[in-house]
């Protein structure tokens, strides 16, 4: 009798070991649940944030005629620094820069000496060429294909990524008014100095009151020299990075980076990360 109420007792104490290790397992599924299913919508919460920082810009540059006043180019500057949306304690912030003020790779202008102004050697530079003139379209479709060009490493890809692009079909000409010195230079030679003197003006600096805006072919004519059919002074084609932050999901950040014809509302690039 008494070997049978011990059997009993042990057969209900492995009962109640194995209901713990399942409550066990069945709690830490259900809470492993709830820390997925708060991710994902945190994720998604984000993405939408990201996706109006998007569009707010692309709205502000559908208003801005100069294509000026609403840019801030500068991806590094502090948060202070950038445009600032906030929806209900969260955050977006977002900018834009002219994809206009970077040399295309696929216009039809581009020359070997331009590449090398930038910083390329002689052989890459050609292969570059050489790479893009052998396919059906003449075109590259997506930036990271410069990996696929004999000779190109990740040094020289980060050291003319931000520089070039290749959204703006096989048109060459570059916006004279939002080009950096590297561009400029590549385009222009040492009338670039004489381009980045006028746009700043009698002070000597840009983005001040008396910056001196091209708005003409006149105005690129003014320097003596300069070839006004490799220059534009107005834009459609922007960059436009959006960043958020979800605060309330635990501090969910996303970032979206779209090229978009301010023109059209169409779209050439859209990444998320």
């Amino acid at each position: 009798m008494k070997t049978k109420k011990g059997s009993i007792l042990i057969f209900t104490l492995w009962v109640l070991i194995i209901l713990s290790i399942l409550s066990i397992a069945l709690s830490r599924r259900a809470t492993s649940d709830i820390q997925l299913a708060r991710y994902e919508k945190g994720d998604i919460k984000a993405t939408y944030l990201a996706k109006a920082g998007v569009f707010k810009m692309l709205a502000e540059l559908a208003k801005d005629a100069s294509n000026y006043d609403s840019l801030n180019e500068d991806w590094n500057s502090s948060d202070e620094d950038q445009k600032k949306l906030t929806l209900r304690g969260d955050t977006v912030l977002y900018g834009a820069s002219d994809e206009m003020a970077r040399l295309n790779l696929n216009g039809k202008g581009l020359k070997t000496g331009h590449l090398i102004a930038l910083g390329l050697d002689n052989t890459l530079a050609d292969a570059i060429l050489q790479y893009r003139n052998k396919k059906d379209n003449k075109q590259f479709e997506f930036i990271e294909e410069l990996f696929l060009v004999e000779g190109m490493t990740r040094e020289f890809f980060s050291s003319i990524k931000d520089l070039v692009t290749i959204y703006r079909g096989d048109a060459s000409r570059i916006n004279i008014n939002t080009a950096g010195p590297e561009v400029l230079y590549a385009i222009a030679g040492d009338l670039a100095y004489e381009v980045l003197d006028h746009r700043k003006g009698d002070d000597g600096e840009e983005g001040t009151e008396d910056d001196g805006i091209f708005k003409n072919t006149s105005d690129i004519s003014m320097i003596e020299g300069l070839d006004p059919t490799l220059f534009t002074w107005q834009s459609n084609v922007f960059r436009i990075r959006a960043r958020s932050i979800a605060e309330e999901d635990g501090d969910m950040v996303k970032t979206i980076e779209a090229v978009v014809d301010r023109n059209t509302a169409k779209f050439y690039h859209w990444k998320e990360y």
